[in-house]
């Protein structure tokens, strides 16, 4: 029997998304299904800031730039996985480079 299409980090993220414990990792997971494989190829979030805002890491500065861009509407899609507000906005920054 075929389903609707589903990414794995959309059946990671119903999977975790009830178990308190597993609330930072549902979170990325929805930040990643937020994005879209494209651009979850180029940043990550790594977690909640004090204030509530995300922090993405980005792979460069052009892609930071388009994160903040999508800011709104990633956040939007974020909350809505979540079934909760959970994050008020983003904090983008570049990535240091790998050695």
């Amino acid at each position: 029997m075929r389903g609707r299409g589903r990414t794995v980090a959309s059946a990671l993220a119903d999977a975790l998304a009830a178990r308190p414990e597993a609330q930072a990792s549902a979170l990325t997971l929805a930040f990643a299904e937020a994005c879209g494989p494209r651009l979850s190829r180029e940043a990550s979030a790594r977690g909640l800031l004090k204030d509530g805002r995300l922090l993405v890491l980005a792979s460069t500065a052009e892609w930071a730039a388009q994160i903040a861009v999508l800011e709104r509407p990633l956040c939007d899609r974020v909350n809505a996985r979540l079934g909760r507000t959970a994050v008020a906005g983003l904090e983008v920054r570049v990535a240091p480079e790998r050695r």
